[in-house]
């Protein structure tokens, strides 16, 4: 795991940034973040206007992201932790239906009191994805829970259309709800050579 500081504004809906070879530095060492420009997608506006509290464990924020022609599969996961606690997050294929499918892979993530932090903070999380089998999707679901404490995720107000919520307790009923607002959640990518 590592605390990202990242400066700068995030730009507007359904953002594509390139982001040259000072984002890997800042990350840390990692092959998949050696040299060469990147790809960050994300959608909202990028800013941390309200914080997205999980009720229970039973419910999972999802954020759909179609992944960019030509690219390799995501190398690196970001987000805008608010406040601490326990993650999963889990990324799935994409189902027949355009939901999210098969989990293709899930890591479980602590949050620390140091690693979150206020709007202003800047601070980002980052998961590394390079043993994660994720080649060959043209749409992924990246889903997180909560585990345990009360962990949050910093999301913008803007309703960029991408991400929903979900109950895995079948007396509630919830299968899959589209939210009005945007979780800080971005993915990177290496564009193919």
């Amino acid at each position: 795991m590592k605390t990202v500081v990242r400066g700068g504004r995030d730009l507007g809906r359904c953002v594509v940034a390139v982001v040259l070879m000072g984002l890997g530095a800042c990350a840390g060492p990692s092959t998949a973040s050696q040299g060469g420009p990147r790809t960050l997608l994300s959608y909202g506006d990028g800013q941390p206007q309200s914080v997205l509290a999980f009720p229970d464990m039973a419910y999972e924020a999802l954020i759909r992201f179609d992944v960019p022609e030509h690219s390799l599969p995501p190398s690196r996961l970001w987000y805008r932790p608010a406040s601490p606690g326990l993650f999963q997050i889990t990324f799935y294929e994409s189902s027949g239906l355009d939901g999210p499918g098969k989990p293709l892979w899930e890591t479980r993530r602590e949050v620390s009191l140091a690693a979150s932090g206020p709007a202003t903070s800047g601070r980002w999380m980052t998961e590394e994805l390079g043993e994660a089998p994720l080649k060959g999707q043209a749409t992924l679901w990246v889903g997180f829970r909560k585990l345990g404490d009360s962990p949050g995720l910093w999301c913008s107000d803007k309703d960029a259309g991408h991400y929903y919520m979900r109950s895995s307790d079948p007396a509630r009923h919830v299968s899959l709800v589209p939210v009005r607002r945007t979780p800080l959640v971005q993915l990177e990518f290496v564009p193919a050579r």
